[in-house]
């Protein structure tokens, strides 16, 4: 029997390990490899989304967790220690070779227009449901279920078309893997 994501919301908010162990069992995987794509280094990716189960479950974070906005939620927090690591190590201008950013400097500053319009161009390629899908989820923030009800399709199609939007994205920006990269870490940005 399939547990929902309300139901996890919910045994965890009753104190039940079993909500923390149904979560686990759900979403280790896909976030280990989301973190994956990030960090490039599976045992550090492994132990970033290990980290933040801990967090959950000690810092009670699923208290502050909508259930329809549980995947969001976890896929945001390990973005985020996916980039703090980056950070902490210096990967951001060692790997990416850009010797006179620093992650800081690059939220503030614009992305050069040519790296914008490249991916722009891209996402305009995609089919235009899948479009709408990546626009809302990925440049304007939108949690599953608000684009659900913006497009009036299912939490299920916009988590389809997304994964088919972003396996397109990362095909068609394969020769420019730090303007995709850029993309994943800093969405807003290319809007």
């Amino acid at each position: 029997m399939s547990v929902s994501d309300a139901q996890i919301i919910a045994l965890l908010q009753a104190g039940k390990k079993q909500g923390m162990n149904t979560l686990f069992e759900r979403y280790y995987k896909p976030l280990v490899l989301f973190a994956n794509t990030l960090l490039h280094d599976l045992p550090e990716a492994e132990d970033i989304v290990l980290e933040q189960f801990v967090k959950i479950w000690e810092k009670e974070l699923y208290r502050h967790i909508h259930p329809h906005a549980l995947s969001t939620f976890l896929f945001t927090i390990v973005k985020n220690a996916c980039i703090n690591q980056i950070a902490k190590q210096g990967l951001f201008t060692e790997q990416l070779d850009l010797p006179h950013y620093s992650i800081a400097e690059e939220e503030s500053n614009q992305l050069d227009e040519t790296a914008i319009e490249t991916v722009l161009t891209a996402v305009r390629k995609l089919p235009e449901k899948t479009q709408r899908v990546v626009q809302l989820v990925m440049c304007q923030g939108c949690t599953y279920q608000e684009t659900a009800n913006k497009l009036d399709v299912s939490i299920n199609t916009v988590k389809t078309l997304l994964k088919a939007g972003m396996k397109e994205l990362r095909s068609e920006l394969k020769g420019y893997k730090k303007i995709f990269l850029l993309f994943m870490l800093f969405p807003r940005k290319f809007q």
